[in-house]
């Protein structure tokens, strides 16, 4: 976190709590959205085929939320344990316009996209077995 000044760590950590609070808002849409659904008596076939849709899209969502809530409560105890900023993979800063754009960034984009190469590669080897 040495490469951060104080001001701009005090920046990320709002920009953070806006995103949690972004992504708490959209999970309470989504309930209410989820309640309103089929709530307005009988349902032709065609209705409750797009109000399943729209139940799995929504459950889909909750779960990519969920996903990015964890990652901004882990980016919050990196910040507390005094590894915030610091690519995971290759314990190089992470630059702070990388920081600005995705505060809860755990790796250095150079990281990532060796994760993501390992990812596919593995996954394509899987694929010809």
């Amino acid at each position: 976190m040495k490469h951060l000044t104080k001001k701009q760590l005090r920046d990320l950590e709002e920009r953070l709590n806006e995103v949690r609070l972004e992504i708490l808002g959209d999970v309470e849409k989504s309930k209410i959205h989820t309640k309103e659904i089929g709530d307005d008596g009988t349902q032709d076939i065609a209705d409750m085929a797009a109000d399943t849709y729209s139940r799995q899209v929504l459950m889909d969502l909750g779960e990519r939320e969920r996903e990015r809530l964890r990652e901004v409560e882990a980016a919050f105890q990196r910040i507390e344990d005094g590894l915030y900023g610091i690519c995971e993979e290759s314990d190089e800063p992470i630059p702070y316009s990388r920081l600005e754009a995705i505060p809860y960034a755990r790796y250095t984009v150079a990281a990532q996209m060796q994760l993501k190469g390992a990812v596919v590669v593995k996954n394509r080897e899987e694929s010809c077995e």
